[in-house]
This record gives structure tokens, C-alpha cells and sequence, in this order.
């Protein structure tokens, strides 16, 4: 809540016990002067709502203070708390004012005087009352407050109330004595009924029943409306003192890269958020497989789950099923043993993972994380580069060739380049050239071990 939102709650909360204050007042004044047990149940009525308009304000400045190390949720359900406190007192002060309307109506004789001032203090009544129920549902339904809410439904219970005491006024004013106490029994069942409402939904708040089922399929629709999401898996919402509280569970592709699938997290914990102010929203995402997936696409997720590193990842489809290659990296400072270990883990889960597969064939290499020591060597002296630019630029598929790098380090000599080559190429065509070429240059060259080529297009303006 802004700081403004709080202020105008408070404020909201205060004039509340202002009018509450008056008219307690007012009414008993005029209760006991003509001794009306109609005036008299409404000012013991006003009077339960300036305790609960009292409570009213405590909840609501209590329940806008943050979430600190001890209330997680924050503090909003003090606010639940006084609505219930509320509808307690309601009920109560009920059956004090059935039981003497009763006594009145079977037992014993009341003289009521009926004066301008009987009605004058009930109109007054019911023009504040009508104010304050106004603004403070505006205030409720805007901020979400149960304890403004019921504060609200005091003041509109209490326009209906004054106006039976009326009736109750007029009819002993025509010598029909049994008006009153009927009128003071009318107000209680009124309040009974309403108040019996009211708490129910309290104590719904209380123990974390769900929501209106509108909102929270609002909030589900929300969460699906992004692209990425596979399905919501769980839902939880709950309300406390006017806020909700969001828990899901969403299934996002498996494969989907760390950095998309936290962006797509915010995206859905914002769409939901915008569903309705003061919703606190926490998405948890699980993966799940998708429709989308190649088999190359199951067999790095396999790899993934066995905790291995797999590159040059080939898949075959053949008459007796999928056959598979790929390099499985490991730590080079481990033993044959270790590495082979490693590799049946592996295959295991490719098997689990992939249905229809008949071979796999794994290649163990090391792994490409490690940091390798090389030594760049210049060869401008030497007769090496020409030779190799020259050997490279005889291929027909070549239009040009160059930027030559060489490395030596422990696994020998490695050459890199930059070679231009005919665009009317595919790209298969185009990698197949290339792969040939590297293979080539090391059996052409022997002291070179190693040859990388990066490929571009001839209109590459790259030098």
C-alpha cells in the first residue's frame, strides 16, 4: 500500500468514529427523555459501532505496517480480526435488545413519549448514516478492506434500522404500543441476518478459503495468457487484510535457456498482478517436455539429467530404430575407467528419455572447459603460410582465404582461418566442404595437429 492509500484508509477510519460519536450520543439523549426502546436499541447499535469503528481504526493503521521477519505475510489479517471482533459484538447486542423487546411485547408496559425529537434524531441518523456507508464502501471496495467493509455495512444496517424505529415511532404515536418493541425486534433480525453474512466471510478470510472464484479464475487466465507456458500445474490464492497472496507452480519447456525462462517468470508475475491492485505474486516453474523437441533436442536434455557435456550430438534413423553418436566430454585428469563409468550413465538416460533407440555410439573426448595453455607462434619467416594459403586456395569451392593464426601448445600445433567460400553452396554442402578441408590440411601438413575454419559468404566484407 502507497502512503497515500494509508492515509486515506485512516482517514476513512476516523470520520467513522467521529459520526459514531454523535450519534451514540444524540440518540441516547433522546432514548432516555422518551423512553423509545426503538431509540434506545439504535444508540446501543450506534454505540457497538463506535467500538467497532474504534477497532476499525486500530486494524487499519495496524494492518498497513510491512512484512518484517516475523509476519511474512505482512499484517493485513488484523483487519480480518476486527471484523470478526465486529460481528460479535453485532450478535450480541442483539439478543440484549430481542430479550427486552420480548419482555416489552409479554411482560411489562412501557409509556413511550413521542416527540419531534424522536424523529428529528432518527432523520439525522439516517442522512450521517448514508454519508458514512458511502464513502466508506468507496474506500472498501477500492482498497480491498474488510475492516472498512464492515464498517460500511454497520452504517447501511443502521439506515434500515432507523427507518423500522420510525415506523415503530409513528405506530405509538397512534396508540399502537406494541409498535416499538416490534420495530427494536425488526432492527435485530435485520442486523442478525446481516451481521451472520459478514462473518461467515471473515472466518472464510481467516482460515484461507479461496477467494472469489471469479478472481482467481481471472488470475489463471492471466497466467496462460503467456506464449511460453505450458500449463499451470498448481494455483493457490489467499486474501489477508484486503491484499491476495498468489502461489503457482507452471510448466515451462525443459529446454528453455535459464535467462528466457526467469524473463518469462516476470512476464506472468506481472500480467497477474495487473489482474487487480494488491496482489502479491510468487511463480515457480517446472520443466516439462515439448511438443516442439527433436530428438537431438531429448538426447542433450538426457545428457543434462545424467550431469554430462555432449557435443557433435548425430541421430540416424534406420530400419531397426535411432542410432546415435555424440562426444561425451570429460575431466582429462580422470582414468579410462572413470570415463566409461560416465559413458554408461549416459546411454541409460538417452534410453530413458528416447524412445525407438537401437545404438549409441559414444565417442569419450575432453572436456571443452578446460582452460588449454598455448604458445602463439609467428611464421612469417617460414614458408608455412604461403604454403597452406596456397594449398587452401587451389580448392575450387574456395574464392578466398586467409587471416591465419597458429597456436602450439601440448596437443601440438593449431592453425585457424578465415576462407570465403562460393554462396551457391548450401549449408550442408557447406559444412561437409569445410569438415573435408580441415581433415585434409592436418594430413597435408604433418606438423600441424589441428586446422579450424571459420566460413563466410563471399559478400562478407570481412578481411
Amino acid at each position: 500500500m502507497t502512503k497515500y492509500s494509508s492515509h486515506e484508509k485512516i482517514s476513512a477510519a476516523l470520520s467513522s468514529v467521529v459520526a459514531a460519536v454523535f450519534l451514540t450520543t444524540f440518540k441516547l439523549i433522546v432514548g432516555i427523555s422518551t423512553g423509545s426502546l426503538g431509540i434506545l436499541s439504535e444508540a446501543a447499535h450506534s454505540g457497538l459501532d463506535l467500538m467497532a469503528a474504534g477497532m476499525t481504526l486500530f486494524a487499519v493503521r495496524a494492518a498497513d505496517k510491512p512484512a518484517d521477519s516475523e509476519h511474512h505475510y505482512g499484517h493485513g489479517k488484523f483487519e480480518n480480526i476486527s471484523a470478526l471482533f465486529e460481528t460479535v459484538l453485532l450478535l450480541v447486542t442483539c439478543f440484549l435488545i430481542a430479550r427486552e423487546a420480548i419482555n416489552r411485547l409479554f411482560f411489562k408496559q412501557v409509556e413511550i413519549e413521542v416527540t419531534v425529537w424522536s424523529f428529528i434524531v432518527m432523520a439525522t441518523s439516517i442522512a450521517i448514516d448514508f454519508t458514512r456507508a458511502k464513502m466508506l464502501s468507496r474506500a472498501a471496495k477500492k482498497y480491498h478492506s474488510q475492516a472498512l467493509e464492515a464498517d460500511a455495512l454497520h452504517f447501511s444496517t443502521d439506515i434500515l434500522s432507523s427507518g423500522v424505529v420510525i415506523i415503530g415511532l409513528v405506530g405509538a404515536r397512534f396508540g399502537f404500543s406494541f409498535a416499538d418493541p416490534v420495530a427494536a425486534l425488526g432492527v435485530s433480525i435485520i442486523v442478525v441476518m446481516i451481521s451472520l453474512r459478514l462473518g461467515k466471510r471473515t472466518i472464510d478470510v481467516l482460515v484461507d478459503r479461496s477467494p472469489n472464484p471469479a478472481l482467481v479464475e481471472d488470475i489463471r487466465s492471466a497466467a496462460l495468457e503467456s506464449s511460453g507456458i505450458r500449463e499451470l500445474k498448481k494455483l493457490r490464492v489467499r486474501d489477508s487484510g484486503g491484499r491476495i497472496f498468489v502461489d503457482m507452480v507452471v510448466g515451462l519447456p525443459r529446454l528453455l535457456p535459464f535467462e528466457q525462462a526467469h524473463k518469462l517468470m516476470d512476464g506472468i508475475e506481472q500480467r497477474v498482478k495487473n489482474v487487480r491492485d494488491g496482489i502479491d505474486v510468487v511463480v515457480h516453474a517446472e520443466p516439462v517436455e515439448g511438443e516442439e523437441e527433436t530428438v537431438p533436442d531429448k538426447i542433450r536434455f538426457a545428457a543434462e539429467s545424467a550431469g554430462c557435456k555432449v557435443h557433435e550430438v548425430e541421430v540416424y534413423s534406420t530400419e531397426y530404430g535411432i542410432v546415435v553418436d555424440l562426444h561425451l566430454e570429460v575431466e582429462a585428469a580422470g582414468t579410462i575407467e572413470e570415463a566409461h563409468v560416465k559413458a554408461d550413465e549416459l546411454e541409460r538416460s538417452i534410453r530413458d528419455h528416447v524412445g525407438g533407440v537401437d545404438q549409441i555410439f559414444i565417442h569419450i573426448d575432453k572436456s571443452a572447459d578446460e582452460l588449454i595453455r598455448a604458445t602463439s607462434v609467428n611464421y612469417r619467416n617460414s614458408d608455412l603460410p604461403r604454403k597452406l594459403l596456397g594449398y587452401v586456395g587451389s580448392k575450387r569451392e574456395v574464392v578466398r582465404c586467409g587471416n591465419l593464426n597458429f597456436t602450439e601448445s601440448s596437443a601440438g600445433m593449431r592453425v585457424a582461418m578465415t576462407c570465403q567460400l562460393n554462396e551457391n553452396f548450401s549449408l550442408a554442402e557447406t559444412v561437409r566442404i569445410v569438415n573435408e578441408l580441415e581433415e585434409e590440411i592436418v594430413k597435408e601438413f604433418p606438423q600441424i595437429s589441428k586446422a579450424v575454419i571459420h566460413q563466410e559468404p563471399v559478400s562478407h566484407d570481412g578481411k
